[in-house]
């Protein structure tokens, strides 16, 4: 089945998840159309075209695109080179469209990331520092093979590589007794590190062949992320809808 189909049945089955899933969508059709532009156009024009492309599909008013261009432009630095200028642009002073704006700008980000991914070779192992080898960002998702390994997959850049299989990704201990667990129904798991309050989504493979997107099982697992939150606990970075914090 069609990763858009299986989201049009979720979106039946599961109401409550509605507006992600749509944003979602969204998400997907971005990525897929930057894909186009990337491989076809040429070095000169591709910001224009993803920031236009990114305006059309979100409905962003043309004085915001207008300033992210110019904003970008005027950082002095190549976006597909440090893609995490996108994510520290400047941003409304007013808290009522703080968090907002950082998850449009963590969406925009999503092309310049995976150029990024595609031209540069890994830097550190995630096992070794906590932090996705690629973009350096915090690992908030990881699957579990048919074999029992584990593998980071970063909702920053898209990066996959294997990590340990017990213990806390962000600091790192491995101690079975210092993880307590959350399941839901689909046997999708939040792992809490009683050390240092982070908390890592995982999912077996059976559940990457059911859904096909690890994006999308992050997504419909969102009340597991809202029940470890209430407990006081952190997801260190976003999922692909650029949500970090629930509660």
């Amino acid at each position: 089945m069609e990763i858009e189909n299986i989201i049009e049945n979720l979106k039946e089955e599961r109401p409550y998840l509605k507006s992600p899933l749509e944003l979602y969508e969204r998400v997907l059709k971005f990525n897929k159309n930057c894909e186009k532009i990337l491989k076809n156009q040429l070095q000169n024009s591709l910001l224009d075209q993803i920031i236009d492309e990114f305006s059309s599909i979100f409905e962003i008013p043309y004085e915001f695109s207008s300033f992210l261009k110019s904003s970008i432009l005027n950082s002095g630095k190549d976006p597909f080179k440090e893609p995490k200028i996108i994510l520290e642009l400047p941003i409304s002073k007013e808290e009522s469209s703080k968090e907002e704006i950082k998850r449009t700008l963590f969406i925009l980000s999503k092309p310049f990331f995976k150029k990024y991914r595609e031209n540069l070779k890994r830097k550190k192992k995630a096992e070794e520092t906590g932090r996705c080898g690629v973009c350096e960002e915090p690992i908030s998702l990881t699957m579990i093979d048919s074999n029992n390994r584990r593998y980071v997959v970063c909702t920053v850049c898209g990066n996959k590589e294997e990590i340990f299989r017990i213990g806390c990704t962000h600091c790192l201990q491995r101690i079975c007794e210092k993880i307590d667990l959350l399941v839901d129904e689909e046997e999708i798991r939040v792992e809490l590190c009683k050390d240092c309050k982070t908390y890592i989504k995982s999912f077996k493979e059976e559940v990457y062949l059911k859904y096909k997107d690890p994006y999308l099982i992050d997504i419909i697992s969102l009340p597991l992320d809202v029940v470890a939150q209430e407990r006081g606990y952190i997801r260190r970075s976003p999922n692909i809808i650029g949500i970090k914090e629930i509660v």
